[in-house]
């Protein structure tokens, strides 16, 4: 009943014009976004690296930059979008055979010609021990060559958000006409922040030990990373960082990517997390495998000391469910894709903090499919925006029934018929007692009449003489 009414109610005020329209289209494209925490780089870590950068893994906030945008060979820290680019065009079952010699440069799995194995141990060899053959047997499997895979990673690169990115190679090596094969370390950062939204990119980049089984041209084998800063038990277990030796591994640490070249020098591009916060922290072009760790230890330390990330929505939570006109159903969830992150100062008051959901009335007109987008959501730091996404409809809705035009969807309509049945069965049973109480009451009256009808006879049989 109560949903009966608030139906009838709603399709009053709708006819009446009563009803406060939504707010008109935004693209979160629109919608200037201001830095989330106070950034003061200016105390930061001094890095040997002659690129370095900390990004808030979350929001995108940049915390620390050195030289960001200058052009540089990453070694084989391209590999990461190889990667990305694979697991998003390619099933992890697939098997792969190797059509051609595979080149034997650095470091490699020694893959042979004639060898099929899958696609999923041929990305374990190139995250864990930076295998440069699986990474172009992974390149030729899925691009048909070389040349077309760079321009898959290319574009992939590119909507991430990468501005100064031109890979020509899938692996980093420098051979005889790479010098073109660059990008930069805010490039690396924002390829970095989207790969680590795909589950398996997470678990590869994760894993500290990994054994591919046997082949059909060779025997099982044993991978182990070389990201030191999660591998307890190797060689190199301490740096020294402004003259105090510290252990290499670093709490929270989960992954990713080292990188050598004589071109390109040490390169390490690293993910930790602490709580709710999540640091993206890359140095390029340090001199030694001890300075690339250490300059990212120094700028997770840095980072993790001085800020923190808030979650204003998750993408795994609807933000609200909003009504939609003439639908066969009343209402619909909406929700955004990412976790809606700000990275805030230590110590700031998260109550300052606010959102606003706005929605595109036309938008709203039936029939809406899943995945549409439906306005904007936006977080707000004391009034100023810092963070906005467009807003998806997480469920389908088509055009309902002719009730739908006064406000009643179809889904509602068991329940208005349950609620008519019920009213109208009210009126008759009231309708019921009404002619039962007016029948009693002619009944009584007719009653009446005769008594005292019976009352004057009696009263003439007693006195005759009176009438």
């Amino acid at each position: 009943m109560t949903r009966i009414l608030a139906a009838i109610t709603i399709a009053a005020l709708m006819l009446t014009g009563a009803v406060p329209s939504f707010a008109e289209t935004l693209k979160a494209s629109d919608v200037k976004v201001s830095p989330s925490a106070k950034i003061n780089w200016e105390d930061g870590p001094s890095v040997i690296g002659t690129s370095a950068i900390i990004m808030d893994a979350g929001s995108g906030d940049i915390l620390y930059e050195k030289n960001i945008h200058d052009k540089r060979d990453p070694a084989s820290i391209t590999k990461v979008l190889n990667c990305l680019v694979v697991l998003e065009t390619m099933d992890l079952d697939e098997e792969v055979t190797v059509t051609e010699e595979p080149v034997k440069i650095g470091c490699n799995i020694d893959l042979k010609v004639g060898e099929t194995i899958t696609v999923e141990e041929l990305l374990y060899a190139i995250m864990l021990p930076s295998a440069n053959d699986a990474a172009e047997v992974l390149a030729i499997a899925a691009g048909g060559s070389i040349d077309n895979f760079c321009d898959m990673m290319n574009e992939r690169a590119a909507r991430c958000g990468a501005v100064e990115t031109n890979f020509t190679n899938p692996n980093g090596l420098n051979t005889w006409g790479q010098e073109n094969h660059r990008t930069s370390a805010y490039d690396l950062a924002m390829i970095t922040k989207e790969a680590m939204t795909n589950p398996m990119f997470r678990k590869l980049v994760s894993t500290k030990r990994h054994t591919i089984p046997a082949t059909n041209m060779s025997e099982a084998r044993k991978l182990r990373t070389t990201n030191y800063c999660m591998m307890e038990g190797k060689k190199l277990k301490t740096v020294t960082i402004n003259g105090e030796e510290r252990s290499i591994v670093y709490k929270g640490c989960k992954g990713i990517k080292t990188g050598s070249t004589g071109t390109a020098g040490e390169c390490y591009c690293g993910y930790a997390k602490r709580g709710n916060t999540a640091l993206i922290a890359i140095t390029l072009n340090a001199t030694t495998m001890e300075e690339r760790f250490s300059d990212v230890i120094q700028l997770w330390d840095y980072g993790f000391s001085k800020y923190s990330t808030y979650t204003v929505a998750q993408s795994t939570t609807p933000i609200d469910d909003v009504k939609v006109k003439r639908g066969d159903k009343s209402k619909i969830e909406v929700g955004i894709k990412n976790d809606m992150d700000i990275t805030l100062n230590k110590g700031y008051d998260k109550e300052k903090i606010t959102s606003e959901l706005k929605l595109n009335e036309a938008a709203l007109e039936v029939p809406v499919k899943k995945g549409q987008v439906l306005g904007t959501f936006t977080g707000y730091k004391e009034g100023a925006p810092v963070a906005c996404q467009d807003v998806y409809a997480l469920e389908s809705v088509g055009k309902g029934g002719p009730l739908s035009y006064i406000g009643i969807a179809d889904e509602d309509l068991p329940f208005f018929f349950i609620g008519l049945i019920s009213i109208i069965i009210v009126l008759i049973l009231i309708r019921i007692v009404l002619v039962k109480m007016r029948r009693n009451k002619k009944m009584r009256r007719r009653a009446q009449r005769q008594r005292s009808v019976r009352r004057r006879e009696r009263e003439k049989e007693k006195n005759p003489f009176d009438f």
